[in-house]
């Protein structure tokens, strides 16, 4: 579980930034997506990173109002921010961006829900908070948020202290985690109908923790949506990859 420590930080930045034109209103900080306690019962223990939350977590189409809809359980007095988000994906997850993870996971006998035998949650590198415009059109206000919240998730990371991860972010952002030189993984030549492509490349590297475990990364570029580039057959190729 989560410390009170990480819990109180979190909701200081909440709090902090919550007032900002561009964070999105109502909403509540989203530390992680998923069943932390079926994570940790996983033997394998998986992680997925991205940027921020989307503003469409808090709506269900873009003429929609914000609202707390996909977090039916969410009480503000009470601040019950991990039965909140342990809850996730069994109520009205966002099934659309989070299928681009899926197969992968899949290949690595993992999933967000409850098909494998290992269950995967999601994180966000950038910032906890969904903003409005997305995080690739803040401007400087990317900065503000990020400087903080990446050290939320970084101590996140020390605490839930994953095996693998999957990273599909701007090339920039992943640089900030990696702890040696690329190592390439496998790559694509051809599109789903067997034409010519140029190359989509995943490759591997490694984040160590500080208490000397050494967590395996696997990075492919994002476009709209994470891995976005590639077929599902070929993202479950990555998983299967992964595990030989």
């Amino acid at each position: 579980m989560i410390s009170d420590k990480l819990l109180g930080r979190t909701f200081d930045y909440f709090d902090k930034h919550y007032n900002d034109d561009y964070v999105v209103k109502p909403s509540l900080p989203i530390l992680y997506f998923g069943d932390l306690v079926a994570y940790e019962k996983s033997p394998l223990r998986v992680v997925t990173v991205g940027k921020n939350p989307s503003d469409n977590e808090f709506r269900s189409n873009k003429n929609d109002g914000f609202s707390f809809f996909r977090f039916k359980n969410w009480n503000p007095n009470q601040k019950n921010l991990q039965e909140t988000l342990n809850r996730y994906f069994f109520d009205a997850p966002l099934h659309q961006w989070f299928s681009s993870f899926e197969p992968i996971l899949n290949g690595l006998n993992c999933s967000y829900y409850e098909n494998q035998i290992n269950r995967a949650i999601h994180t966000d590198i950038c910032s906890p908070l969904a903003t409005f415009p997305t995080w690739s059109n803040l401007g400087e206000n990317k900065e503000k948020l990020f400087n903080e919240g990446f050290l939320i998730w970084k101590d996140l990371i020390e605490e839930i202290q994953p095996d693998l991860m999957l990273v599909s972010v701007a090339r920039e952002l992943y640089n900030k985690i990696i702890a040696g030189i690329d190592e390439d993984l496998i790559s694509f030549n051809t599109k789903k109908d067997g034409t010519s492509r140029l190359a989509y490349k995943v490759s591997t590297n490694f984040y160590k923790l500080k208490n000397g475990k050494i967590v395996k990364l696997i990075y492919g570029q994002a476009a709209q949506k994470p891995f976005d580039k590639i077929t599902k057959e070929q993202k479950k190729k990555i998983g299967e990859k992964c595990l030989e």
